[in-house]
């Protein structure tokens, strides 16, 4: 029973990050990643993946930095970025699981200085690399709709970069 309520949390997570990945301005895409980083994390804990939903919860927190910082028009600084790359490092080795918890690990560093960054096309080009690391972490663990869940998204991802960063098209979510 708790697997397939994992399974429902992550659909609901798509939902939100299919929202964000089709927002083009970065304070949308921020803060539709956060109820996507929670219900992914909810989805974890139940199936007992606890290096995986520590750095799903780790990554609320810092879509909720960013989002606080970029909701005043400030950038954080790049203390801001060590900061949270040493925690992320803490979590990482606290909830040690083996070397298969390097994906999600190797995942969230890549995406703390992604979003740190103010530039939209280096966020998408990164959350490809880190959805390909999670599509191998999700079929390694056999989170059926975590593998569904990231290849969908790579392919909106993949979607989107072409749509804003290579035709230069409107963004159909503001």
């Amino acid at each position: 029973m708790l697997f397939i309520l994992s399974q429902v949390f992550v659909g609901l997570s798509l939902i939100m990050a299919t929202i964000s990945i089709f927002s083009k301005e970065k304070r949308n895409i921020l803060l539709y990643r956060i109820p996507n980083t929670l219900f992914y994390a909810t989805s974890f804990a139940l199936q007992g993946l606890w290096a995986a939903f520590g750095n799903m919860i780790f990554s609320m927190i810092r879509f909720i930095t960013y989002y606080i910082f970029k909701d005043r028009n400030k950038k954080p600084n790049i203390y801001v970025l060590i900061i949270f790359i040493i925690i992320l490092i803490i979590i990482n080795i606290t909830l040690w699981s083996g070397y298969l918890g390097l994906l999600p690990a190797i995942a969230g560093l890549v995406l703390a200085w992604a979003y740190w960054q103010d530039n939209e096309k280096i966020i998408r080009i990164s959350l490809l690399f880190s959805t390909t690391c999670w599509i191998v972490y999700n079929i390694l663990v056999l989170n059926y709709m975590g593998i569904v869940l990231e290849s969908f998204l790579q392919v909106l991802q993949i979607s989107a970069f072409i749509r804003y960063d290579i035709l230069k098209k409107e963004s159909l979510i503001k």
